[in-house]
């Protein structure tokens, strides 16, 4: 059969069902497709029919000699540039993909202003195009086919989601072939144990109901996929990006992901924190490794501008944290050698045009990387040296909250509670376990041995903590002061890596 196939295809390019010319669609130059095309076959199907085109020139004569090219295109939905079809000489006996070449082929028209090419079809189903171009006389046109599903192979569904509580997504489980076709066979769809989501199985609604994850089942006979659904409260959150020395505003669910200002870093930490208003806010940039003057306060809009810096020569040697309060002051925890009468870290005050006044000394402050927090309200100031301390800001007294090891602390929105880490082995340093306190010392109470890295914020109700889960790199932790429950949250990249690292988040 296939024999007689060639040998049919050698002797009449016609396609062995006519050795005549068709007549001239009009009295103008033109190629197209006069066999073969518009065929429907399944995926890496190799079409008996040849594909045979027609060139005419000129006044609608058939030109014989020129060349033509058979140019495979790549479909809209590949990701990684594969053709939509494959073509070969009439001679090939096994066209394109991974057998012999396949992305391209050309050949000059016979006598009858004819010629013929082998087609294979690629593995995306949907529309393949092969295009027909005349470059002697400046023609184009295409021959399409429809590429169909292969056989049934597995069961898909959607990538991992995050849900907010009370939020509901539509999950869809697809039969596929092996090349994650989509079938037109229905899947069940059934949730694993758990009490985070309830699950619509006749319509796949699934409802986020508690924090925490759960899986999600879609079966075909004996082919099953799963996909796992976070649920995790409602929350906008500001993040620095040290590897992208970016700061971004994202959900916790990792939608509408925003960056605000970019080429920021600092050895010491970013730490964006929200202003009053939640519309815009305040960090600490500067790092020497990027020639950058440290110590240099940033209050920028969450729009990314308006912006200003306190920038050198008058501005910080180093700072450990701001504060914006309701005036547009910004208090910073720094130290200047502008002003050498106040040696070593103090409470300062930025005016709105950047005027620095000394607030207080703060003699007992380390230099430690996130070791400070001013509270909302500009009244106090927690801090680390070598045990936890609240600095009473009109009075200069300090008050032990903890002795010994600590790092950064965070007061709540209420500015009645402070959460901060307690290092589990090493140094502070490099974080710990979240510990809460009451301000006035009593409550001391430890919510389990999850590791954060340095940089934790309260969420505005004081029902959660959130930082970055130093034992699962690339995600934030959120966790639930009343029971310990956490979730891990992923941050996915529009470039397709996952995931992004983020630290030092605050909760809008």
């Amino acid at each position: 059969m296939r024999v007689a196939m060639y040998a049919c295809l050698a002797l009449a390019i016609a396609a062995c069902g006519s050795d005549r010319p068709t007549e001239p669609v009009s009295h103008e130059a033109s190629v197209r497709a006069v066999v073969g095309a518009g065929a429907t076959d399944t995926v890496d199907t190799q079409l008996l029919q040849a594909l045979i085109v027609e060139v005419r020139g000129a006044g609608g004569v058939l030109a014989s000699g020129v060349l033509v090219r058979f140019e495979p295109q790549v479909p809209v939905t590949s990701y990684n540039y594969t053709l939509s079809a494959y073509v070969c000489g009439l001679a090939e006996p096994v066209c394109g993909g991974s057998f012999n070449g396949g992305s391209f082929y050309a050949d000059t028209t016979n006598a009858q202003g004819r010629v013929g090419a082998v087609v294979r079809l690629g593995p995306i189903a949907g529309r393949a195009v092969v295009r027909l171009v005349v470059p002697e006389l400046g023609l184009e046109d295409s021959a399409t086919f429809t590429v169909t599903p292969g056989r049934a192979t597995g069961v898909a569904v959607l990538h991992d989601i995050a849900l907010d509580i009370g939020a509901t997504a539509t999950l869809l489980g697809h039969v596929v072939d092996r090349y994650n076709n989509i079938r037109p066979e229905p899947t069940t769809l059934a949730a694993g144990s758990g009490t985070a989501i309830t699950l619509n199985a006749a319509t796949g609604v699934v409802t986020g109901r508690d924090m925490g994850t759960q899986w999600v089942f879609a079966r075909y006979n004996s082919f099953a996929d799963s996909t796992r659904v976070s649920v995790v409260p409602a929350g906008r959150i500001l993040v620095w990006s040290s590897l992208e020395r970016v700061v971004r505003i994202v959900n916790l669910n990792g939608s509408d992901e925003r960056t605000i200002v970019s080429n920021v870093s600092s050895s010491m930490g970013t730490f964006p924190r929200f202003d009053p208003t939640r519309h815009s806010l305040t960090l600490h940039a500067g790092d020497a490794a990027f020639g950058e003057s440290p110590g240099n306060v940033i209050v920028i809009d969450t729009s990314g501008s308006p912006r200003r810096d306190t920038g050198s020569p008058n501005g910080f040697d180093a700072v450990i944290a701001t504060r914006q309060l309701a005036d547009g002051t910004v208090l910073v925890v720094g130290q200047r050698s502008a002003d050498p009468s106040h040696p070593g870290y103090s409470l300062w005050r930025v005016a709105i045009d950047n005027t620095i006044t000394f607030v207080v000394a703060m003699p007992d402050m380390g230099s430690v990387y996130g070791g400070a927090d001013i509270s909302h309200n500009g009244a106090r100031v927690a801090f680390v040296g070598a045990d936890l301390r609240v600095l009473d800001v009109s009075t200069g007294a300090t008050t032990l909250l903890d002795a010994g090891y600590a790092a950064t602390p965070r007061w709540s929105a209420q500015d009645d509670r402070l959460a901060y880490l307690v290092p589990t082995g090493g140094s502070a340093a490099f974080g710990g376990a979240v510990t809460i306190i009451n301000a006035n010392g009593s409550g001391r109470r430890a919510l389990g041995s999850f590791e954060f890295s340095p940089g934790i914020s309260w969420s505005p109700d004081g029902t959660y903590i959130i930082g970055r889960a130093s034992d699962n790199f690339s995600g934030l932790r959120v966790l639930r002061v009343s029971d310990g429950a956490n979730i891990t949250l992923r941050f996915s990249a529009p470039e397709g890596w996952c995931c992004r690292d983020y630290w030092q988040p605050d909760w809008r």
